[in-house]
């Protein structure tokens, strides 16, 4: 009977707790869909959004409910509805947004009332930014697109892939998130699916959005303490929307850019909260539209419920729309406790004309202030109160909310070495949902075109899933075929994780020119291999054959990675090469190829290197870095085998295969043993940990120290070359404000001893000489010739660059249209025995059309001007 009794009550149970459905259309006034629409229910501090469509349905359990239907421009509609056993359809049609203009005090200096809003609300971003100390909630995330254009030239490809133009592709997500002040953030992936390109949607770009801050993602908020600089702000009008007085704002970039906002942001009376947003951003090639919509989760708490963002790229023959649309429910909400709140409640009650209690409050202070804090807080208040705040007093708010947001501090914490990466966790099943599932548990509906797409893939998942698929594609990563022969192929081994890459022989990339070698082809192979622990063994075969010497080149070097930890590699080295003289910082080799074929003008000199070397890295500590290596080479003479071009415009002749200027002896035959450790040491450089791995921060503000010695020994191995040198150095980069970035990088070196050296061993630098450039950057020389400034004395070089998004073309009106241009200055030194202080300065425009900087630059040895010169270069 007890077993009959608990079926029972849990089948009551059950029946008490089934939710029932309302569904709907919303539309405006003459019946057309409003899509993104918000419906919230403060009660349950849950909701949903329409669709593109302006269809929508939720779950709801029986009882008296308060549904606000809301959306930018319109006014939002309370509907009470009585859910019973019985679905319910409600089909809402909601009236534009009732605007009416703000009785304002006109301030002498006849400034737009909606600077005194904006600089309330500025003031009071670092309380909103932390009055919520953590929170978690539900998210459902859906990014749909499509390829609207695409050249001609990719059609065939992309249509391999699956990508044609038209058709349209959906991911959804569902996940709950975990929220915790500053910035840590858990996500637990519930359900995932895509129609196609991948399961990629991750919500979490969206709902830690914050319009306060958004700096960290390159753009300047509206909101920011520097908006006035950037931005000009008007008061188009005021509406109602749930008790409080929301001012509209239209926001207008004083200057146009990729950082800047335009568009409207509203925002709430007396509290100086975020109502809602409607902003857009002009990226290079790329329009972004989003809107974003704050609801009252809690009292006097305003959380984003809905997100909607809509995409346009239009470039290089491409065309894409894309949208993403994001509902979030269920908040859960704890207020951060150590934040005084109690600005709000006087607002509130000052708002209510409720005197009496805001004395009682003040007397129920919980803990006893300092007269510092008492002051600060009562400052806090009067500028509050202000009518006519100016930009000076809003930055002193700013700045008291921020202390007084500031957490006490019982001793300094530094910040940990190692970046925690916050994986997001994902549900065993969270892949293998089924249309059923997605059925009950969606919040926004599909549109039609959503569910072709997902009805497409569902057919296609039957076949892929097979395992006569499974196997052919098996097969197919592994399969020689005669197309692989000529365009090249990675062969991918999962079992064994692992995977193999040829040439092809149509690699049009990997043919070059020079006139020693005359053309050449080059043939690299590359085989690699992993496992969980962090090791990682490369082996790499490579082979160019010249035409005009009729010599082939080979090289294999390979190297294992044993301790990922620890960064620490060995690795090993032989071949038979046609070297640069300067190996490290010499031409390109195929501007080389263009300068000889089109101008004859063969800069690069050649040697041939036949050599093994081994070498070794590892971590000694955090930051701290050893590289050491050893090497034998035996270094020949080679001469030009080719005088072929295709245009000669200045009646050139090709030079001969010795550097300009330098002593034919010391391009002669010569071995040499050698070997170099290098020590390098970042303070409390930053890392992460990936599969056992370390990976440290690519960019940071800590200065690199680094410390050489390398040392040519003579008669180990028949070795004739006798020299050591002595090298330090010190390098930093950091940013100096927003988009704003200093780098510098000094070397100092000393040969100690140089009684027999090759002109390989010399010191050379990061030199320039066309007018053209393929890369470069920091560390180069734009003026100086090739190989004629090498030394073997002691020498000294400096590198000077700052960057940034507005610093003198971009305030003329014809380059402020030119959205993704950085600018920058720079200068460059140089002095040693035979070439006394020199230096350039210069000026650039980087990023035209994405890929080039243009630039002119001044040399000078001492006093005395010695060139001017104009450099195009090209970032590929």
């Amino acid at each position: 009977m007890t077993k009959i009794y608990t079926i029972i009550l849990f089948f009551l149970i059950s029946l008490s707790g089934y939710s029932q459905k309302i569904s709907g259309k919303i539309t405006d006034l003459e019946g057309k869909p409003i899509p993104f629409a918000n419906i919230y229910i403060k009660e349950l501090a849950t909701g949903t959004t329409s669709n593109i469509d302006g269809e929508y349905y939720m779950d709801l359990a029986k009882g008296t409910w308060n549904l606000h239907y809301r959306y930018l421009g319109y006014q939002t509609k309370e509907v009470v509805v009585n859910m019973t056993e019985n679905d319910l359809n409600m089909d809402v049609a909601l009236a534009p947004q009732t605007y009416q203009l703000k009785e304002v005090k006109v301030l002498a200096s006849g400034e737009d009332p909606a600077y005194y809003v904006m600089r309330k609300a500025i003031a009071m971003g670092d309380y909103y930014t932390k009055q919520v100390s953590e929170y978690n909630n539900m998210v459902y995330l859906k990014g749909s697109g499509k390829v609207t254009s695409v050249p001609r030239l990719f059609k065939k490809k992309l249509a391999e892939e699956g990508i044609t133009e038209g058709k349209t592709f959906v991911t959804e997500n569902i996940s709950k998130i975990h929220f915790e002040l500053p910035d840590k953030v858990k996500e637990e992936v519930i359900s995932i699916r895509s129609s196609g390109l991948g399961e990629q949607a991750d919500p979490m770009q969206f709902i830690t959005a914050n319009l306060y801050n958004t700096k960290d993602d390159g753009f300047i908020s509206p909101l920011d303490k520097t908006a006035f600089a950037v931005y000009r702000f008007e008061l188009e009008s005021v509406f109602e929307d749930q008790g409080r007085m929301i001012n509209k704002i239209k926001v207008t970039p004083k200057r146009k850019g990729k950082d800047l906002f335009r568009g409207y942001i509203n925002i709430a009376e007396n509290y100086w909260n975020i109502h809602s947003a409607d902003l857009k951003l002009n990226l290079p090639m790329t329009d972004v539209h989003m809107h974003q919509l704050y609801a009252p989760v809690k009292e006097e708490i305003w959380m984003p419920v809905s997100f909607d963002f809509n995409i346009q790229f239009k470039g290089m023959g491409f065309g894409l729309e894309g949208m993403y649309v994001a509902s979030i429910k269920d908040y859960q909400i704890t207020l951060n406790p150590d934040l005084d709140h109690d600005y709000l409640k006087k607002l509130d009650i000052s708002k209510k004309q409720e005197e009496a209690q805001v004395a009682e409050l003040g007397n129920q202070e919980s803990k006893v202030l300092s007269v510092k804090e008492q002051k600060r807080k009562q400052e806090i208040q009067t500028l509050l109160e202000k009518d006519d705040m100016s930009n000076s007093e809003m930055r002193k708010l700013a700045r008291l909310m921020e202390k007084d947001t500031e957490k006490p501090k019982k001793e300094k914490v530094r910040e940990p070495l190692e970046i925690k990466i916050e994986k997001v966790k994902m549900a065993k099943d969270a892949k293998d949902k089924d249309s059923l599932y997605w059925a009950e548990m969606r919040p926004i509906p599909l549109s039609e075109d959503e569910k072709i797409s997902f009805e497409k893939k569902d057919s296609m998942e039957i076949v892929r899933n097979s395992p006569e698929y499974k196997d052919s594609v098996r097969i197919a990563n592994r399969k020689f075929k005669f197309n692989h022969l000529l365009f090249g192929k990675t062969y991918k081994y999962k079992e064994s994780n692992s995977n193999f890459t040829t040439p092809g022989l149509l690699s049009f990339d990997k043919v070059s020119y020079n006139t020693v070698q005359g053309f050449t082809f080059n043939a690299p192979f590359r085989y690699t291999k992993s496992d969980t622990l962090g090791h990682l063994f490369t082996l790499s075969p490579e082979f160019t054959y010249a035409f005009s010497r009729k010599h082939l080149d080979y090289s294999l070097s390979t190297y294992y990675r044993y301790n990922g930890l620890k960064r620490s590699y060995i690795g090993f080295g032989l071949g038979s090469k046609a070297v640069d003289f300067n190996g490290k910082t010499g031409i390109d080799p195929l501007l080389n190829a263009m300068s000889s074929l089109y101008f004859k003008d063969n800069y690069m000199k050649l040697y041939d290197k036949n050599y093994i070397n081994i070498w070794h890295n590892t971590d000694l500590a955090n930051g701290l870095r050893l590289s050491t290596s050893v090497e034998y080479a035996n270094r020949k003479q080679l001469y030009n085998n080719n005088s072929w071009y295709i245009s000669d415009p200045d009646d050139n002749e090709y030079t001969i295969n010795i550097p300009e200027g330098v002593d034919p002896l010391l391009v002669q035959d010569n071995k040499a043993f050698s070997v170099e450790a290098k020590l390098e040491y970042t303070p409390r450089h930053r890392y992460s940990i990936e599969k056992g791995v370390k990976r440290m921060t690519w960019y940071h503000n800590q200065p690199t120290f680094g410390l050489r010695y390398k040392q040519a020994i003579k008669d180990v191995f028949d070795s004739e070359a006798d020299y050591s040198l002595l090298e330090a150095s010190i390098k930093q980069q950091f940013e100096t404000g927003f988009n704003d970035r200093l780098s510098y990088n000094v070397k100092a070196g000393s040969f100690l001893t140089s009684d027999n050296m090759h002109f390989s061993d010399f010191k050379h630098f990061n030199t320039s000489k066309p007018t053209v450039m393929l890369g470069g950057g920091l560390n180069t020389f734009r003026l100086l010739d090739y190989y004629q400034h090498s030394t073997t004395e002691d020498y000294l070089e400096a590198h000077l660059q700052y960057e940034s998004d507005r610093l003198l073309l971009k305030r003329l009106p014809i380059l402020n249209n030119s959205l993704a241009i950085q600018e920058r200055v720079f200068a460059n030194y140089l002095t040693h025995e035979n070439k006394k202080n020199y230096w350039e300065v210069g000026y650039g425009l980087s990023q035209i059309f994405l890929f080039m900087d243009i630039e002119v630059v001044w040399s000078f040895d001492g006093k005395h001007h010695r060139d001017t010169g104009v450099k195009l270069k090209f970032n590929f």
